[in-house]
């Protein structure tokens, strides 16, 4: 059970705001949590034409935590294809349908690669022992 899970999407309403602000050093009735605990990141969830600040201790599928000196905060990952990612162009896990090799994902194996599992690997080698 994640953090982003358990916000599926509780987004602020005039009468829980309050609750939803007791994770956050700072927040807003219209913008959430606009400041974090030092160990918290910042995710910002678009609602419409606003963005909606929560406090979690990971980022949601498709972001990366970004620690700073000011704030913590989720980033998105560059590529739509990408579920998990180390920096915003660098995939570790991709959305179904995809395949991983070297941080990007594909919808196929490139030249010389074959798929194993969710990633592309390379050529299997052969080791011949002499006998």
């Amino acid at each position: 059970f994640s953090d982003i899970d358990a916000f599926t999407f509780v987004l602020v309403t005039k009468e829980n705001w309050q609750q939803d602000c007791k994770s956050c050093l700072e927040c807003s009735k219209e913008n959430g949590c606009l400041r974090c605990p030092e160990r918290l990141f910042l995710y910002l969830h678009r609602d419409g034409m606003s963005h909606h600040g929560l406090c979690v201790h990971s980022c949601p599928t498709g972001h990366f935590g970004l620690r700073g000196t000011d704030a913590n905060r989720c980033i998105k990952c560059k590529a739509q294809e990408c579920e998990r990612c180390f920096d915003k162009d660098f995939c570790t896990k991709c959305k179904g349908g995809f395949l991983l090799f070297k941080g990007k994902c594909f919808s196929s194996c490139p030249d010389g690669t074959f798929p194993h599992s969710t990633d592309c690997v390379g050529e299997p080698f052969i080791t011949v022992v002499p006998g």
